[in-house]
């Protein structure tokens, strides 16, 4: 379901961990503390709804589980895929640093790493911020923002992230909300869109986490 205009920004980090990743293996993920488990069958049970103008106009169940197929970046780290064909993750290769405060992404058929999640130090911190330069003539900035104080959904406690992209004129072009919850993983994301290029954000599609059986 990803309808992401930021696939060719070029991130700058703010914070150090998600400059310095790295991995020793293919499942540096795996732990009850993990911000993101990795540990092959581990199953996630989403609830996903697609959105008009705010109205529903689906909504389904997704289950998402994490497969044996690894793909290794040119800095050395290690993501395993994730078979989530009806959800958000679908065609996506997981790496969560060892430091574990940093998530990050590959999606096919790019194959561009970048910082999917990162824990932020205080709330409203700046953790990235990159320029999509397909469109010369009015490029679109992205940046992304964390914060520290817990947030509940479904009684998980969650950390969220906010990503929001605008163009040369400043009208928000996209916007994507995403909570992580520690031994648990990506409990909720929201993407917004404008109606029009200068209009407001409307939400278009949410996946929130129901439960997940996480492989010790």
């Amino acid at each position: 379901m990803k309808v992401l205009l930021t696939s060719a920004v070029l991130f700058a980090c703010i914070l150090v961990v998600s400059c310095s990743k790295h991995s020793t293996g293919p499942n540096p993920g795996s732990g009850a503390s993990s911000i993101f488990p990795l540990t092959y069958g581990s199953t996630w049970y989403y609830s996903d709804s697609a959105f008009s103008d705010s109205v529903v106009t689906a909504a389904y169940l997704d289950t998402m589980t994490v497969t044996k197929n690894t793909y290794q970046d040119q800095t050395g780290t290690v993501y395993l895929e994730m078979n989530d064909p009806y959800g958000w993750f679908d065609g996506s290769y997981i790496s969560v640093d060892p430091s574990n405060d940093a998530i990050y992404e590959v999606d096919s058929p790019y194959f561009s790493p970048y910082t999917f999640f990162a824990v932020a130090q205080t709330d409203g911190q700046l953790i990235g911020m990159g320029t999509d330069y397909s469109n010369p003539a009015c490029p679109l900035y992205t940046n992304q923002y964390g914060w520290v104080t817990p947030v509940n959904i479904n009684g998980f406690s969650c950390l969220e992230n906010l990503e929001l992209t605008t163009d040369c004129n400043n009208n928000p072009q996209e916007q994507i909300i995403s909570y992580v919850a520690q031994g648990t993983g990506v409990v909720r994301i929201a993407h917004f869109l404008p109606a029009s290029t200068t209009g407001p954000l409307f939400e278009d599609y949410s996946q929130t986490l129901e439960s997940a059986n996480i492989v010790k």
